[in-house]
């Protein structure tokens, strides 16, 4: 009866922690503004058409590679004039992707450490009860080793879904910074090959994923194709981008269950055998007893 309380009294303190507003300690299940959403306000409220607007210096927050684009163009407006109103648009509308991708991303991330978090509680609850109710003395050495080892396996998770987020998502990241810039400065008055180093196709030679291959040669004959023969590749480049969103949907579906492998290797590793250990350990000392 004692553990159902305090797992019930566990689970109510999470859930206040989660939609209480007043924020003891920091609490990443609730979205604050991170500097993807205040250059995101940003771009909501500049007008292109204002020009002491456009004349001022922003200090804009760094995310990704959309500040960078966003200052290109800026530069370009004061140095050779023009409206690329549009090309800030599309970026706002890409900006909002990303952040929604990202935060998918981190829910992810999230309910893998509150499940691990939650059965680690409960493992301690549980070796706490026994030790009150039934007149075992184990070792606190051995119960130190118990928790050392559930503590390692807590130390391996970010490390592994970091690698796991770099294996799946650094080379989809590298091409949608080519797409964006090529999107947002093909109406720009710039030459082709100025625009594709901006765009650091250069790069392309570098990503190797399987996966991205097949994209990776559509873009590069579309830059070559740019760059021989002049003209429009906005149409190009909008297909790859559906083709990469689709790719990028793909590969996360990939993640989240590489993360599910992860969570029960980790349990199966780590977790349940210091629960066993602690069963053995208590069964050992009350054989002792008889």
């Amino acid at each position: 009866m004692l553990l159902v309380t305090a797992y019930l009294l566990l689970i109510g303190l999470l859930v206040l922690w989660i939609e209480s507003p007043f924020q003891v300690i920091s609490n990443p299940l609730i979205i604050q503004k991170d500097k993807g959403e205040v250059l995101e306000g940003w771009l909501r409220s500049f007008h292109w058409g204002n020009k002491n607007e456009l004349g001022q210096n922003f200090s804009l927050p760094r995310y990704k590679f959309y500040t960078e684009v966003i200052e290109i163009l800026l530069g370009l407006g004061r140095k050779i004039g023009g409206n690329y109103q549009e090309s800030l648009l599309f970026l706002r509308e890409g900006l909002q992707s990303d952040r929604q991708f990202e935060k998918k991303l981190r829910e992810a991330v999230l309910g893998t450490w509150l499940q691990m978090g939650m059965i680690m509680a409960l493992t301690w609850l549980f070796i706490g009860g026994a030790l009150t109710f039934v007149e075992v003395k184990v070792p606190t050495t051995k119960l130190g080793v118990i928790f050392c080892w559930q503590a390692l396996g807590l130390t391996l998770l970010p490390v592994l879904m970091k690698k796991l987020r770099h294996r799946y998502f650094h080379e989809i990241g590298k091409l949608w910074k080519m797409l964006y810039v090529l999107r947002s400065l093909c109406r720009v008055p710039l030459s082709r090959s100025e625009v594709l180093n901006l765009a650091g196709v250069g790069e392309l030679e570098g990503i190797k994923q399987e996966t991205l291959r097949s994209l990776v040669g559509k873009l590069k004959e579309t830059c070559h194709k740019a760059l021989k023969f002049g003209g429009s590749y906005e149409e190009e480049v909008k297909y790859l981008m559906e083709e990469l969103r689709f790719q990028e949907k793909w590969h996360f579906d990939l993640f989240e269950k590489r993360l599910a492998v992860i969570k029960l290797g980790l349990l199966s590793l780590f977790f349940l055998p210091s629960y066993l250990a602690f069963v053995f350990l208590l069964l050992s000392d009350l054989m002792t007893l008889m």
